[in-house]
This record gives C-alpha cells, sequence and structure tokens, in this order.
C-alpha cells in the first residue's frame, strides 16, 4: 500500500513537461489551423510557350469577368500566373468561358482549387491536409503499355551493339535487320554464319539464335523468355516513375502513380478538374535523339518527296521557323542516356540554353562518331507526345499524337563526350520548360489511355462533408459516454481525445506526400474508439486500487502505473499491423495505414501523458484528497 506523503509527490509533474505538453499544443493548433478555412473554387491564368503574364492580359481578365458580371473573392498574380477565386462552381466555369474568349489560344486557363489559408499560416509553412482524388475530385487514368514496342526496342538495341562488335571481332556480315520483333542477322559466307553463332551464343545469353531453313546465311534471333519478363517489367517502372517525375515536377505534387498488373499504370491527379490539361500533365513527356544531317540532299526535292534512301525529311520546331530538314535514318543517341538537363545561359553568346548530362552504354558510340564527323552538322531532335480526345459515336476515344521537330542542327567542333548543350531557344522561361520535359524522362514505350475518368468537386466535398459527419458524430458519442461514466476523468480523457485528433490533422498536414482519403478517414474514426481504450484501462484500474483500500493519490499512481504496459503492448501489436499495411498495401489501404499509425502515436501520448498531466495537476497538490470523480 502506497503511503500519502509519498504519494502525493509522486502525482505531480515536473515543469519541464508542462511547457513541453503547451508548446506542442499550440504547435498542433497551429498546423491544424488552416484546415478550417476550405478551399474555393480557382481559375488560373498562365501563357502558353514560357512567357510572363502580361499587365495587358489581367487588364482584359478583369474586363471580360466585368462585362459577364462575374464577381470574384481574391486575386493572386505571379510572374508567369494568375489566380482568380469564386464563391462557387458554377461562377468558375462561367469565369474560365469568358476568359477564354478574351484571351484566345495564346493562354492557358485551367479551373482548379485554391486554398483560403491566411498569409499569417502559409508564412510560418502551415498548410491544410491534401485530399485525395475520392475527397478533392479530379482526374483518373489507367495507361496501357505498349509492349509490342517495348520488345522491339529492346532487340533494337542489342542490334545496334552487334553491328558494332562483330565488327570489332572480324566477323564478316552482309546485313541486320529487326522486324516484328525478331531479328535477322545476313553473313557473306558459311564461317563467318559459324562464328556470329556462336559470338552470340557466348556474349549474348539473354539471344535465342535458329537457323533459317532456306537461307543458310542467315541467322534469326530473338529474345529469351526471361529476357522478354525482365524487359516489360523494367518498361512498367520506367513508365511509372516517369510519370511520376512528371507529374511531380509540373506541380502535381499530391499525384498518385502506382503501377497495375503486368502492363498498366494507374495515375490519380487531385484536384486537378481540366481534362485537357490533365492530358497535356501526362502526355507532355519529351525526349531527344542525335542525329547526323545529310547535306548532300536537296532541300527542294525532298519537301517534294524525293527522300534518299536512308534518310527521313524532318522540320524545325514551328518557333523556330518550321523549315525542312533532311537527316541520316540511323540515331546516334537516344533520351533513355539522358540522366540531367538544366537551363542556362551560354558563356559566348550569353543566350538561354539547356545543358545535357549522358550516361550509359550509348555514350561511347556517340564520342566515337562525332569524332568521326567533326565539321558536319548534328540535329536534336525533340519528340514529344500528346493525348487529344475526340467523341466517335457518343463516346471518348483518346490518342496519342507524337511530334518530332528539330531543334537545333549544328557543326560539330569537337569531340563531344558525357554533356552538351542545346542552343537557340528564345527565352530562359522556355529552356526551363524544355529542361523539365527532357529531366521527366523518355517513356520506353508509347502508352494509350486505355480509361479515364473525372470525379466532380461536388462529389468530393458530398465525401468530406459525410466524413467530417461521422467522426463528428462518433467524437460526441464517445465524449458523452465518458463524461457521464468517469464524471470529472472522463471530462480529462475527452479534452486528451480532442487534442488526438488535433495532432492527427496537424501531423497529416505537415507530413509531404501524405494524402487524406476516405479510407483515411475511416482509420480516424476507428482511432478515436482505440484512442479512449487507453483511458478506460487507466480508469478502471484507479477504481480498482480504491476498492482495495489504497488512498486517492496512490490510486492514482498505481492506476497510470500498472496499466502502462497493457496499454504499451496493446498499441505495438496494431502499430505492427498498420505498418504492415502500409508496406504492402496500395491506394486505399496505405491511406487507412496511415492514419492509423499517426493515430495510435498521438494517442498514447495524449492518453497516457496529457491525461496525467491534467489529473495531476487537478489532484497532484492537494495534501489530503478524500474522494475522486471518476464515477464510483
Amino acid at each position: 500500500m502506497f503511503k500519502a506523503k509519498n504519494a502525493t509527490v509522486l502525482n505531480q509533474f515536473p515543469k519541464w513537461k508542462y511547457v513541453m505538453i503547451i508548446v506542442l499544443v499550440i504547435l498542433g493548433v497551429l498546423y491544424a489551423l488552416p484546415n478550417i478555412f476550405g478551399e474555393s473554387p480557382a481559375v488560373q491564368i498562365s501563357p502558353k510557350g514560357g512567357n510572363p503574364i502580361t499587365i495587358q492580359a489581367e487588364r482584359q481578365v478583369l474586363l471580360a469577368l466585368k462585362q459577364a458580371h462575374i464577381a470574384f473573392l481574391g486575386k493572386t498574380s505571379r510572374k508567369y500566373t494568375m489566380q482568380l477565386r469564386f464563391a462557387n462552381t458554377d461562377l468558375q466555369m462561367q469565369a474560365q468561358d469568358a476568359i477564354k474568349s478574351a484571351l484566345g489560344a495564346q493562354y492557358t486557363v485551367a479551373i482548379n482549387l485554391a486554398s483560403n489559408t491566411p498569409k499569417w499560416l502559409r508564412d510560418i509553412g502551415a498548410f491544410p491536409m491534401k485530399y485525395g482524388l475520392d475527397l478533392r475530385g479530379g482526374m483518373y487514368f489507367l495507361l496501357d503499355i505498349d509492349m509490342q514496342t517495348v520488345v522491339h526496342n529492346t532487340l533494337q538495341n542489342d542490334a545496334v551493339q552487334l553491328r558494332d562488335r562483330l565488327r570489332k571481332a572480324d566477323i564478316r556480315y552482309t546485313g541486320i535487320i529487326t522486324k516484328s520483333g525478331k531479328m535477322r542477322i545476313a553473313f557473306r559466307d558459311q564461317a563467318a554464319e559459324q562464328k556470329g553463332r556462336a559470338y552470340i551464343h557466348k556474349h549474348y545469353p539473354d539471344l535465342v539464335v535458329a537457323k533459317i531453313a532456306k537461307k543458310p546465311l542467315q541467322l534469326s534471333v530473338t529474345l529469351s523468355d526471361e529476357a522478354i519478363k525482365q524487359a516489360k517489367k523494367y518498361a512498367v517502372q520506367q513508365t511509372v516513375q516517369v510519370m511520376r517525375n512528371r507529374v511531380n515536377e509540373l506541380g502535381v505534387a499530391e499525384a498518385s502513380v502506382a503501377q497495375q498488373g503486368l502492363d498498366r499504370v494507374v495515375i490519380e491527379l487531385p484536384g486537378v478538374q481540366d481534362a485537357a490539361k490533365a492530358k497535356e500533365v501526362i502526355g507532355g513527356t519529351a525526349t531527344l535523339k542525335l542525329m547526323m544531317v545529310n547535306g548532300a540532299v536537296d532541300l527542294r526535292s525532298a519537301v517534294s518527296g524525293h527522300v534518299p534512301l536512308g534518310s527521313t525529311l524532318y522540320h524545325f520546331a514551328p518557333d523556330l521557323g518550321g523549315a525542312p530538314i533532311v537527316l541520316h535514318n540511323r540515331v546516334i543517341l537516344t533520351g533513355k542516356s539522358i540522366v540531367g538537363a538544366t537551363a542556362g545561359y551560354s558563356q559566348q553568346t550569353n543566350m538561354p540554353v539547356v545543358n545535357v548530362k549522358l550516361s550509359g552504354p550509348e555514350v561511347s558510340q556517340f564520342s566515337r562518331v562525332t569524332a568521326e564527323n567533326v565539321g558536319k552538322r548534328m540535329a536534336i531532335v525533340l519528340v514529344q507526345s500528346t493525348f487529344t480526345t475526340k467523341k466517335v459515336n457518343g463516346k471518348e476515344v483518346t490518342t496519342t499524337h507524337v511530334t518530332q521537330n528539330v531543334v537545333n542542327a549544328a557543326v560539330i567542333q569537337q569531340q563531344l563526350g558525357n554533356q552538351f548543350q542545346i542552343e537557340g531557344i528564345g527565352n530562359m522561361r522556355a529552356a526551363q520548360m524544355l529542361a523539365l520535359t527532357i529531366r521527366a524522362g523518355s517513356l520506353p514505350a508509347p502508352v494509350q489511355i486505355a480509361e479515364s475518368k473525372q470525379v466532380g468537386p461536388s462529389l468530393g466535398q458530398d465525401n468530406i462533408r459525410m466524413g467530417k459527419i461521422s467522426v463528428m458524430v462518433a467524437m460526441i458519442l464517445v465524449i458523452l459516454f465518458m463524461a457521464i461514466y468517469y464524471r470529472l476523468f472522463g471530462v480529462v480523457a475527452d479534452i486528451a481525445l480532442a487534442l488526438n485528433l488535433v495532432f492527427i490533422v496537424a501531423i497529416m498536414s505537415i507530413i509531404p506526400g501524405a494524402t487524406l482519403t476516405l479510407p483515411g478517414i475511416a482509420g480516424i474514426v476507428l482511432n478515436v474508439g482505440m484512442a479512449i481504450d487507453a483511458n478506460v484501462l487507466i480508469f478502471e484500474r484507479i477504481r480498482e486500487e480504491l476498492r482495495n483500500g489504497n488512498t486517492p493519490q496512490a490510486s492514482i499512481h498505481a492506476g497510470y502505473e500498472r496499466a502502462f504496459s497493457t496499454i504499451v503492448d496493446s498499441n505495438v501489436t496494431t502499430l505492427i499491423v498498420a505498418v504492415i499495411l502500409f508496406a504492402v498495401g496500395t491506394g486505399a489501404v496505405k491511406g487507412f495505414a496511415v492514419t492509423l499509425t499517426i493515430g495510435i502515436l498521438s494517442s498514447m501520448f495524449t492518453a497516457i501523458t496529457v491525461t496525467r498531466a491534467v489529473v495531476n495537476l487537478i489532484y497532484g497538490r492537494r495534501r489530503t484528497v478524500k474522494r475522486l470523480s471518476i464515477g464510483i
């Protein structure tokens, strides 16, 4: 049995613990506060081509809204964008149409959601939680990867290497052709065919070699089953990474990109309501390929259709004049070798350039070819893919358009290594955008949108409203039960429960990349019930100590001390399950696991430390306590 005088000391907290709790509560409230201000429908205007927005354009926008009698809540202007907030989505849509008509095709007018968080909160880094697609609305895409192209490209890369290696090994061949997933190698004589077959068997274990019955001097080469499997696996992983880089670089920080099945990728863009803009974000990846210029061709003859064998007619980018140019078909370097791209200024001309860094097996070939062609022109071709959607028989059909424009064709001054510059770019903003699209990566194969759907903001608002109602109902019922059943101690537990919810919201708002979804709200509701369990254990233990005849002060001390291990054990086991769900789960399961994990850690602090601090503040300083208000 505890003595009252010793128990009195045990039920007093040091001042630093109270200071710590107060500081954490203040921080929690501050970083949870932005979530009460909500968001407003907004229209964002940005010039195409990377140019700054002009004062004249801003005046046109404001005049167009005034003439259409459309009121807006606020305006935010930056160098390259202008954003207007509206009271509802109807005004937002009307404003978008009016602004598009006023500005024309030179500006992108996209609809979005803008936070109403005050500036003083934004200045300390306090922003609202990010909502998932089911809560905020947005776009959903399911992409199909063209795996036949993946296999063909893999075999084509092997063919490029074989040409050089067979030549270096002095194995004479007359041609290597890749078509329909097969490579055909023709040799000059029987001895060369045997040497070539032995060389491929030894140095290319991923290739399967077979003789062609009617053509004894030719070999049929295909990828092995394991090589095809690995190529497809790599293609999906690379596509996921490229798409994730793309949406992140373009500011869609809440996007979710994940693999689905063996050849599909799912992309979710919360808050993006403009379908055309969303397709531009996904399909706007760009890459480069470097090719030699065929300077011996008459351009007039080439434009009229007389292009020599082994060459192709290209054009410069429209903003560079669109002039025709003929290039040799052989690609010296592809985008997969690009590991970095940054915008800067040329030291010679002080004009904007993009500095490109290279790495990989193609670099040695690139260096050799440039050394052999010093004094000749080499072209940089920018390959861009875009998605367009049109209605056919009442259904939306999405197609992919690939454009290939020459952005630079300069004379090779010297042998090039693992870096080079792209010149001839109009302004620094355009250079930055070009570097961004190149940096986003090269897709290993074309992709098609197999499915796309748009979740409206009104549906997301309904989900948020129902989620808030579920949390509030759960909170009210638990608070009433605890206050009635445990009296003053129940009120203390209710305070801890409210703080627990504040901490969950604050932590979700602070963590980069954390997104609240409907399953996440379910995790919060579940945590409301679980968080109170710890206090129930503590309070029942205090009641038991009182029934055994211990003093109130000793009962408080024993209740917290003896229930601690049980609380830790139960929460740790649940935490392990939550971590496993997060590690192996995807999408909705991860959203549930995140809020559950945060809630468990937060509830252990509030249910044990905060409640004891409040109880000690009420009872710990009293010399004699005759009765505890704990519902006995």
